[in-house]
Order: structure tokens, then sequence, then C-alpha cells
């Protein structure tokens, strides 16, 4: 399998380290949807966006959330990140869907604020952007324990890798977004960056 994106995108990291908590194989191509590599990226899928993961028979999924589903799909019992059904299940989805959608916020202040010429800034969107992703950090830290995973167990699910990434990135783009004090969630990826899976992608 290939992957193809950069670790500063939180969507391709996430698919990186579900691979990598899952034990999978696979290749690296961090190429971005930009220049020459937008038009390498569209051989491979459509709108050329990242992530794509290239299976080994040539088929190329795209969208975080869909090549997750079906990475879970697809193993062994042992390593899936999210449990089967029930409460659990509809827990740590809600942890994904609070992660992705403050990391959608960042991502989205990325483009506008660090990428849009300074005299197209808008900043009533800026600041309502800023806003969307200090109330995600703030609703996520409630929900870090003081020690261990997300989930109570001894490793990473899916709640984690939905957490760590989305700190990561915003600790990578706006540093400044962090400046409220999250002890428990900077503690929680900390923990999580000291295990090659997460560390070794760190942007």
């Amino acid at each position: 399998m290939i992957l193809y994106g950069r670790d500063l995108s939180p969507f391709t990291r996430r698919v990186a380290i579900w691979l990598n908590l899952q034990g999978r194989s696979f290749d690296r191509r961090p190429l971005m949807g930009q220049g020459e590599d937008f038009a390498t990226l569209k051989q491979i899928s459509p709108q050329g966006r990242v992530p794509i993961l290239q299976l080994d028979d040539g088929t190329a999924l795209v969208e975080s959330w869909a090549i997750c589903d079906w990475l879970e799909d697809s193993a062994e019992a042992g390593a899936r990140l999210l449990p089967a059904t029930g409460v659990a299940r509809r827990d740590m989805m809600q942890m994904l869907a609070l992660a992705s959608s403050t990391a959608e916020k960042g991502v989205a202040l990325v483009y506008d604020k660090n990428r849009r010429p300074e005299h197209l800034h808008w900043s009533d969107w800026q600041n309502r952007l800023e806003a969307q992703v200090l109330d995600g950090l703030r609703a996520m830290e409630t929900q870090c324990p003081e020690d261990g995973w997300l989930s109570g167990g001894d490793a990473p699910m899916a709640g984690d890798v939905g957490f760590v990434i989305t700190h990561d990135f915003i600790a990578a783009s706006n540093p400044y977004l962090l400046e409220i004090g999250l002890p428990k969630l900077s503690a929680l990826a900390a923990r999580a960056n000291a295990i090659p899976a997460f560390g070794d992608t760190k942007p």
C-alpha cells in the first residue's frame, strides 16, 4: 500500500497512525495538493486531494474517514481501534467527530490566515474560526484523562488518534491557540508521541 500526503495534514496523519497502530506495511509519498504534486495526485484520484491510500491492487481510497473505516473493516479483531458496537463505539465516534471538526476549523484558519495574502484577510471570519478551534480544544481537554488513554485501556485507540493529531496540527500551524492551557490534552499528546506510531509522524 502507498499513502499519499504529508504529516502536516491531520487527515493524512490520521491514516498513517491508524496503519501504524494496526501493524500494516505501507510506503509513503509525502505529496501536497499544490503545484507539480497536484498534477501527480490527480493521476491517482480525480480531485487530487490527500490523503490517498492506494491499495496493492491499484484501488485508490480517499477521505480519511472512509479510509479508516476500510482499515477497521479489513483488520483482524485484535488490531481494531474502534469498539465493534454499542455505547462504547458511539462515544468514541463522538470523540473522533469532535477532534475532526476542530481540525477542519484549524485547516480553514491556515488557509485564511497563513496562506491568504494579508490584504485579503477577513478578521471577523478568522476570529470565528479561532473561537471554534478554541471551543473544540477546550471540549477535548474536558474529556482527557489525567493519565493513560481515552478508552481507559492499556493502548491508544481511535479517540486518542483523533485528539493527538488535532493538538499537534494546531501546535504546528498556529501554536498561539494552545496558550489557553490544555494540560491534560498536551500530556496525552506527549504520551502518544513517545510511541513510534505517533512520534514518527509528528509534523
